[in-house]
């Protein structure tokens, strides 16, 4: 949508691994070097891990590509799966047409398979990604797969492709037979500011233009949030041109990233450790009640030399003084004492809990027609003038069937192009309606870590909070949360639940339910 406001060809930060948008840094180029090293020399099982977003898909994706036609390379990007779904899942990588009811079946059949390979010059390469999802016994499984090979050489090539946890998974007593199996390991760590530059830079080339959209001080802000992770680079840099475009902005500078930043984090992240700072009110405030009781000491001294008559006696002199002080104090300490009772009156309304139920409907939504000015009576025919006037009130909106329910795809925060048009409708409902809210819940499945996963769905939630901005709603008037892996609609068992439980959910409520937190 904002393509040809920066002059672009195509999108520069998707987080589809599209391989003509690939940069390889010093360590990416270095890991596919092992990579390609440990295939040509049949090196058995390789381990590669790295932290969530540092472009391990992306990787596996470029050696995929680089491989000759005398590899015959199978990636499984889903093994979260019991024994015999996985061994069907890995005979359709390797485009065998066949299904497997029992696991003698797939041996047997997998057996004759490699060897044929071999006899053919042809290496065979197993890429597991995701390969923390993996369970125990499935791992054991693929164990048992490598003893499939001849004296001379190993059959099967088995990469492990995974989050930094599964090495401690391999460090479990139960999968100490495969740990000592892994003859090749590396980690792939994230970039530099400088190969965050680069990066970028790369990207938006190849999208179509060489101008300077990004500035260093902007570029600086990516990096001191994305922590050099690609993916959070990508999905960054990608909010801060929407937002761009929203603002008419050609050039995307730190301000806009702050913005994006602030937007793109959960509840509770980034709040500054610091001390809380005195007001200037206040501090002029102390400077002058200091200087106020050093001249009232003085006046103290003084007055009874000056002026006689008002020390008549001592003990009204000094009522008189106290009495002074009293007045005196009391007008400093007015002003902040009344804006500190304000300030403690001031309470929270309690959170208003929204139990309603969402409509499923996966982009089939239509959105009602706009309130008629022409509003008739309850049983008489439409057009026919009513005479009574409280039948004049507006027909209220059926707000559920204004709910929407947009898929994503697997660790994606892409809205698909079937939504855009149903978000315009939600979009044109509440420009109409000024008293309606939106709520939109981000899900994820519960592949990877929970932390992960909750930051994941929040991201989708502010990306589609972001096109509705572009449309014209305020942003007080939507309110996003990541739910991450809870109230899957589905169970996570299968890809098909997994694949139903990344979503977004978009409810429109009236304005008094949406509660305080925006």
């Amino acid at each position: 949508m904002y393509l040809s406001h920066y002059n672009l060809a195509e999108k520069p930060f998707q987080i589809s691994t599209d391989p003509k948008f690939l940069w390889l840094g010093e360590k990416h180029r270095e890991a596919l070097a092992v990579l390609k090293y440990s295939i040509i020399n049949n090196q058995g099982f390789v381990l590669l891990t790295g932290d969530v977003g540092t472009g391990k898909t992306t990787l596996i994706n470029a050696l995929v590509n680089s491989l000759d036609e005398d590899t015959i390379v199978a990636v499984v990007s889903d093994p979260k799966l019991e024994r015999l779904e996985f061994f069907n899942l890995i005979t359709r990588a390797f485009k065998i047409n066949k299904v497997f009811k029992d696991k003698l079946d797939f041996t047997l059949f997998f057996s004759r398979f490699l060897n044929y390979a071999y006899k053919n010059n042809k290496k065979v390469l197993l890429v597991i990604d995701e390969a923390q999802n993996i369970s125990s016994d499935l791992l054991e499984e693929i164990r048992l797969l490598s003893n499939i090979e001849i004296p001379e050489r190993k059959l099967l090539n088995i990469f492990f492709v995974g989050q930094n946890e599964f090495n401690n998974i391999l460090m479990r007593n139960e999968c100490r037979p495969l740990r000592q199996r892994i003859t090749v390991t590396y980690n792939i760590e994230t970039l530099t500011e400088n190969e965050t530059r680069e990066y970028i830079i790369h990207r938006l080339k190849v999208a179509g233009t060489t101008g300077e959209i990004f500035t260093k001080g902007a570029i600086e802000k990516v990096y001191s949030f994305s922590k050099g992770y690609p993916r959070l680079i990508n999905i960054m840099c990608d909010h801060a041109l929407l937002t761009g475009y929203v603002k008419d902005l050609t050039t995307i500078t730190p301000k806009v990233l702050k913005e994006c930043a602030k937007e793109l984090s959960l509840p509770g992240e980034n709040k500054s450790s610091k001390p809380q700072r005195v007001r200037p009110e206040n501090k002029e405030r102390k400077r002058f009640g200091k200087r106020a009781v050093l001249y009232s000491c003085l006046l103290f001294l003084l007055i009874p030399l000056v002026y006689p008559p008002v020390s008549t006696t001592l003990k009204g002199y000094l009522t008189n003084v106290i009495n002074f002080y009293d007045q005196l104090f009391q007008q400093l300490a007015g002003p902040a004492h009344s804006h500190k009772s304000q300030e403690s009156e001031v309470r929270k309304p309690e959170k208003t809990e929204i139990n309603r139920p969402l409509l499923q409907k996966q982009l089939n939504y239509s959105a009602p027609q706009p309130i008629s000015e022409e509003v008739t009576d309850v049983g008489q025919p439409a057009g026919k003038e009513s005479t009574d006037p409280a039948s004049e009130a507006r027909k209220p909106i059926d707000l559920q069937d204004c709910n929407l329910v947009i898929p994503f795809g697997y660790n994606s925060n892409e809205v698909p192009e079937s939504a855009y048009g149903s978000l315009a409708k939600c979009a044109s409902i509440m420009m109409q309606n000024p008293s309606i809210v939106m709520i939109i819940k981000g899900y994820s499945d519960n592949a990877g870590s929970g932390t992960y996963n909750k930051k994941l769905s929040a991201f989708r939630a502010n990306i589609v909070k972001s096109y509705l901005i572009g449309q014209g709603i305020s942003p007080s008037r939507i309110k996003t949360v990541g739910m991450g892996e809870e109230d899957p609609v589905k169970p996570n068992r299968t890809a098909e639940g997994r694949r139903a439980n990344r979503r977004v959910e978009i409810e429109l409520v009236a304005e008094g339910s949406l509660g305080t937190e925006q």
